[in-house]
């Protein structure tokens, strides 16, 4: 991601987020940029009054964003793209597998 565009992401969360605990506006040390894949990038919100971290996943246009990076294959993009949007009951599914599976680890 390019420099201007990386800022403009910075001032976008800092107008628009706010503390999900104690409602505090983020201040620019307060957000890292932790990396980008296609068109999300992924930043860290850390908060200045209560400490509290957040991760977020940002959607970027593709025409503001500029080239689409991936480490896929071809081949692969195109399996992945066959397989469609994970589902919320999905992601439920996998959080209760990884519950019971935390569980039985720490009973043995």
């Amino acid at each position: 991601m390019r420099p201007q565009y990386l800022q403009d992401l910075v001032k976008q969360l800092q107008e628009f987020y706010k503390c999900p605990s104690c409602d505090t506006n983020y201040h620019f040390d307060d957000i890292r940029f932790l990396g980008e894949i296609d068109l999300y990038c992924f930043v860290q919100l850390s908060c200045h009054g209560c400490s509290l971290p957040v991760l977020a996943t940002v959607s970027v246009d593709d025409k503001t964003h500029g080239l689409r990076k991936t480490d896929l294959a071809k081949s692969e993009e195109a399996k992945f793209a066959l397989k469609g949007e994970i589902s919320a009951s999905e992601i439920a599914e996998f959080h209760r597998y990884i519950t019971k599976s935390q569980i039985v680890f720490k009973r043995s």
